[in-house]
This record gives C-alpha cells, sequence and structure tokens, in this order.
C-alpha cells in the first residue's frame, strides 16, 4: 500500500490556528450573506471579464451621475469595495480550503484502505482459529459502512 500522506500538527499550532478560525468567526463571518438554495443562480454574476466593465461602470456613474438616476452611487461603491477587499480572502481561503478538503480525503482514503486490510486479515485469522479474530470481526462487521444484515435479507 502506498502512503502518499503522513499528516501531523503540533499542538501549539493547532490552537493557533484554532485562534485564527475564531478571529474569522466573529469578525467576518458576521458581515457574511448565506445565499438559499439556489438563490446564487438567479442572481446575475460577476466575473473577471464583468468586473472590468462594472469598475468602470462605476467610474463613469461618479464622473457623470447625470446617468445614474436608477442607482444609488454610494452603494454602488460600496459593492465594488466589497468585491475588492473580498476577494483580497478569498483566494487564499479558497486555496486554503481546497487543500484541506484533499488532504482530508486522501488521508481518509489510507486510513480507510488500511482498516480494510485489517478486516480482512482479521477475517483471515478467524479460519486460521487465531485467538481474538472472532472478536475482532464481530466488532468491525457491526460497524462495516458495507452491507447491512437487512439488506442481504431482503
Amino acid at each position: 500500500m502506498d502512503n502518499r500522506i503522513s499528516f501531523s500538527l503540533e499542538e501549539s499550532d493547532r490552537q493557533e490556528i484554532l485562534g485564527a478560525l475564531e478571529v474569522l468567526k466573529t469578525k467576518l463571518l458576521p458581515l457574511l450573506v448565506e445565499l438559499g438554495q439556489g438563490e446564487a443562480r438567479e442572481l446575475p454574476l460577476m466575473g473577471d471579464k464583468s468586473y472590468a466593465f462594472v469598475v468602470k461602470a462605476l467610474e463613469f456613474a461618479k464622473q457623470y451621475p447625470e446617468y445614474a438616476a436608477l442607482i444609488d452611487i454610494p452603494e454602488f461603491e460600496k459593492d465594488v469595495n466589497a468585491v475588492n477587499l473580498l476577494r483580497e480572502f478569498y483566494v487564499p481561503l479558497a486555496q486554503i480550503t481546497k487543500n484541506v478538503h484533499d488532504t482530508m480525503t486522501l488521508a481518509g482514503s489510507e486510513a480507510y484502505v488500511s482498516g480494510l486490510t485489517y478486516y480482512g486479515s482479521s477475517k483471515e485469522g478467524v479460519k486460521r482459529k487465531i485467538p481474538n479474530a472472532v472478536l475482532i470481526v464481530n466488532e468491525l462487521k457491526q460497524r462495516f459502512p458495507g452491507r447491512t444484515q437487512t439488506k442481504k435479507d431482503e
């Protein structure tokens, strides 16, 4: 079995990271919104190309406010500033989140394969009448995420 990850973290580092997450939760989270299911799909989205359009539109709205009767220019500017500020956070947070997820996925996969291998070895131990193998197999069988006895009976 190829072990691609060997992750560990000093307790002091763990505490520091949890503290940083707490800062994000207390300082940033109250300012953020959570869109409902499907709500984002209904919104016109601003990507990289439309970002340049929006910034230029704001520039013109401030320069020629006579064409801005239907919008609130200060709020328009606040929205653009919010996007600029949040982009500073989003890019590194997205990378961290992706890498945390990928690392958790890989570590979980390796742990699951090890668990399956141990379970298989224990089942072989039952066949060979090795002490405690029956106990191990019976206990692990109850927790095995595969087919349950009910599904087999059906």
